[in-house]
């Protein structure tokens, strides 16, 4: 009888071996079939954003969410710019609620330009590929299967946790961006203590061994000016000393030899002394000096060589784009260049417009705004509320891997909210070599294991802001 007792028993316990080793299978394979119907739907500006949200909504819906908790805000007379938000109620609704922020439309992509149909989620090697398979259907695909996976289970946070799938980041020119419209029109929507976003994952070497995991603090925003040289131009056979196009180059060239002055905000200043131990050579020692006086110049100068050092130091401008002239035959009237800035926290756009026409030098040429003016908030702070849970979650999962904080050389929607009050950091848990990705570009992709490892860690983040 013994016998037969303990051959039941370990039965019973290799079933539930099975189950509990299979459970993670089940779960993963759910969360897959979220992230390639995410992906698969054309979110670009060709595309419809309300097609993903609804979709999604429909998955909520699925596990238990009441139309209450789900609100679809489709902009007026843009039906394809749909977002998605919804809430997973929790105990104390006058706590301040995390916000999980995803966008969910993507950059353009041509079928005849990519190796593999853009919109279909194919697995190769190692690696997911699809447009927004990185950026950022990654982090959208990550929070609905996680709310599902909450509800389903009971789970009750101590505070609301909202999701928030958005339109128009990526494809602002075109569409409506769903939180600078929801801000302005319904912020309760938004309203939150703390946001996740994207902006940082984590990096490997070319090896693939991990480097630092990044949490990244504040971002630059992105402000274009247009320069513009009038004249009454005249035939080609009698040039004049006033040339617009000539007019024109010389003022760029001088903003070509320009830089704006290095500043370091918290986030970056921690950012070199901690990667400066991890960072062989001239540069890491760079690192250090700058760590401990941001006025180093030599140090300054030896990372201004690299451009992605270069882009967290200071405000950038660049020209991208240029015309000018109207016949081959004659002299030109009218010379027009834009130029891209990257704004550093705390600086105005009209701080830099002030300072580009004091280097132009020239009142023939006159500086605009090219686009909207966007805000300039202060970067959060690096609390210990924020950080002691990235700081738990990870030592977890990858032990003795260092946690950088590092600030977004580009923008993000947390520029509508940051100047909110909201404090949003980004964070994914997604490794990936530098450059990897090519989000924006051709062929973009993800790590397949970077994927699971941010979903597993963005879990427990949640998880761990919520108790």
């Amino acid at each position: 009888m013994r016998g037969r007792i303990l051959g039941l028993v370990t039965a019973m316990a290799a079933m539930l071996g099975v189950a509990h080793a299979q459970a993670p299978d089940a779960s993963r394979t759910a969360f897959r079939a979220i992230y390639e119907e995410l992906v698969e739907i054309d979110t670009s500006s060709a595309g419809s954003c309300t097609r993903a949200a609804e979709a999604m909504a429909a998955r909520l819906r699925a596990a238990g969410y009441p139309q209450s908790d789900l609100t679809i805000v489709i902009p007026e007379g843009r039906p394809t710019d749909g977002n998605l938000i919804a809430t997973l109620r929790g105990r104390n609704a006058r706590a301040g609620a995390l916000l999980l922020l995803a966008h969910i439309d993507v950059v353009d992509a041509r079928r005849e330009d990519w190796a593999r149909d853009p919109f279909t989620l194919v697995e190769e090697d190692g690696f997911f590929y699809g447009r927004g398979a990185a950026d950022d259907k990654a982090m959208a695909a990550v929070f609905v299967d996680l709310l599902i996976r909450l509800k389903q289970e009971g789970f009750r946070p101590r505070q609301n946790i909202k999701m928030a799938l958005t339109c128009g980041e990526e494809t602002s020119a075109t569409v409506v961006n769903g939180v600078r419209y929801i801000m302005e029109r319904n912020p309760q929507l938004l309203r939150a203590a703390l946001a996740i976003n994207e902006g940082a994952g984590g990096e490997l070497d070319a090896q693939g061994r991990y480097i630092a995991l990044h949490v990244q603090a504040g971002e630059k925003i992105h402000q274009q000016f247009r320069l513009e040289v009038v004249n009454p131009g005249g035939h080609s056979s009698r040039p004049r000393p006033d040339n617009a196009i000539n007019q024109l180059s010389a003022g760029l060239l001088r903003v070509a030899a320009y830089q704006f002055p290095v500043e370091l905000t918290p986030a970056v200043r921690e950012f070199f002394r901690r990667m400066a131990p991890l960072t062989p050579g001239e540069t890491g020692l760079a690192m250090a000096a700058i760590a401990a006086n941001p006025s180093d110049a030599a140090a300054a100068a030896t990372l201004a060589a690299d451009p992605s050092h270069n882009a967290i130091m200071r405000t950038t401008c660049i020209a991208t784009t240029i015309e000018g002239g109207h016949a081959v035959n004659a002299l030109p009237q009218r010379a027009r260049a834009v130029l891209s800035c990257r704004i550093l926290p705390g600086h105005t756009p009209d701080e830099v417009e002030a300072e580009l026409v004091r280097v132009l030098n020239d009142p023939g040429i006159a500086v605009t705004l090219a686009n909207a003016r966007q805000p300039t908030p202060a970067p959060p702070p690096l609390s210990r509320a924020v950080m002691a849970p990235v700081e738990r979650v990870a030592a977890r999962l990858w032990p003795n891997v260092p946690i950088v904080p590092t600030m977004a050389a580009g923008a993000t929607d947390a520029r509508f909210l940051n100047g909110a009050g909201i404090a949003v950091y980004g964070m994914s848990g997604m490794f990936a070599v530098p450059g990897e990705s090519n989000a924006h570009g051709l062929n973009e992709k993800i790590r397949v294991r970077s994927l699971y490892e941010g979903r597993d860690f963005l879990e427990g983040l949640v998880r761990e802001y919520a108790k």
